[in-house]
């Protein structure tokens, strides 16, 4: 059974269309990657699933409620549907382990020893445990981003959403950052992620989909994407992202490896 089911999505900003009639589903354990150019809709897309905009009409079912109904709890939600921006949304006046504790402390009402351990827990995970009393404005962009990933976690969310979650980093942070995506995926972690990393999306991915000007214009294994569709537009994208490296075909190094330390 579907854990998220998005059904005739469709969102305007006064006259403009951005999305067009969305309808996918995404079972528990899965990593389904969104793909396609800038301005398809992708963004729009994570941000009505996760309650930061509303859609104009349609439904969107999780765990076999529908979220946009009247007296929805949008707060509880969205710690079952963790969100990571492609510009971390961190608070920059606190440390690493305090921007991984607060939310479980203010949203889910845990101890703050409770909320400790786990978030420790996860910054460990993340190859972040050296740097917990560090303020967020000492870290580098992709140690940003695996704190953003190890808050996300903390919450013990159903789906972690990602936004373009390498789009703000260096292209040398962006390995790190994908290593750690790729770890969760391996773990079943259920995954929706919109992404312009192409051997992300084809070798991690359990379903890939193409948005195109606001719909889905094609979807499915990564095989049947990036190898068999015939679609004039997805083959127009994919040549046309080919000519600029994605997901770099060296592995990046480990995340317990010293030479994280000062990246």
């Amino acid at each position: 059974m579907a854990i998220l089911e998005v059904k005739h999505l469709a969102k305007n900003f006064d006259d403009t269309v951005v999305l067009r009639d969305i309808s996918f589903s995404v079972e528990k354990g899965e990593c389904v990657t969104i793909i396609g150019s800038s301005g398809s809709g992708k963004s729009t897309l994570l941000r009505c699933i996760n309650l930061l905009e509303t859609p104009t009409s349609g439904e969107i079912d999780f765990n076999g409620q529908n979220i946009l109904s009247k007296g929805i709890n949008q707060n509880q939600v969205r710690s079952k549907l963790s969100m990571v921006f492609q510009s971390f949304n961190l608070f920059n006046n606190m440390d690493v382990l305090a921007n991984c504790m607060i939310g479980q402390v203010k949203v889910l009402h845990r101890k703050k020893a409770e909320a400790e351990k786990i978030a420790l827990a996860n910054l460990e995970k993340v190859g972040m445990s050296d740097r917990i009393h560090f303020k967020i404005r000492d870290i580098s962009g992709g140690q940003k981003q695996r704190v953003a990933i190890a808050r996300a976690l903390s919450m013990n969310p159903d789906i972690i959403l990602f936004d373009e979650p390498t789009s703000a980093l260096d292209p040398e942070m962006v390995g790190e950052v994908l290593k750690v995506m790729k770890e969760l995926a391996e773990q079943k972690t259920t995954m929706v992620v919109v992404t312009h990393e192409m051997s992300f999306a084809k070798n991690v991915s359990d379903e890939v989909i193409f948005m195109d000007k606001g719909l889905i214009a094609e979807k499915g294994t990564p095989e049947y994407i990036f190898e068999q569709s015939k679609n004039e537009r997805l083959s127009a994208f994919l040549n046309r992202d080919s000519r600029s490296p994605a997901f770099r075909p060296q592995d990046p190094p480990s995340l317990s490896s010293s030479t994280l330390i000062g990246d």
